[in-house]
């Protein structure tokens, strides 16, 4: 009985570590951030908190859709708790934006489920800080 106890914690341990998600991040690593919620990504040494904090445009096409355009969409992120920068993918913002000399680059603007497009709440992005 103590073994079967002290294999049930262990395995509960492990599917913990498992499902934990990192929220620390290297540059040149690619990173998924949901709507208001927060990554660090180290730069020169030091770790900045980057948080997705607004769905400013999106007007793509929604899932199962035949559009004639692509549509555009675009975000604001909070750098450092106080640097606040917009970009976006197929529209007049830059894709990149750039910080303490590096290039951060908007890769993907994705959300949870088809009934979901276009509500920030369930909306996440993918990022790249570059050297």
């Amino acid at each position: 009985m103590k073994n079967r106890r002290k294999l049930f914690y262990l395995l509960a341990f492990v599917i913990l570590l498992t499902g934990c998600k990192k929220d620390q991040y290297k540059m040149n690593e690619e990173f998924t951030l949901n709507f208001n919620k927060t990554a660090t990504v180290k730069m020169d040494g030091e770790a900045y908190p980057i948080q997705f904090t607004k769905l400013i445009e999106e007007s793509r096409c929604p899932p199962d859709v035949n559009c004639l355009w692509q549509g555009q969409v675009a975000v604001k992120i909070k750098i450092n708790n106080e640097t606040e920068l917009d970009i976006g993918l197929h529209t007049t913002i830059p894709s990149t934006a750039v910080f303490k000399n590096h290039t951060i680059r908007l890769l993907e603007v994705n959300y949870d489920s088809k009934p979901t497009f276009g509500l920030e709440e369930h909306c996440s992005i993918k990022l790249r800080v570059d050297e």
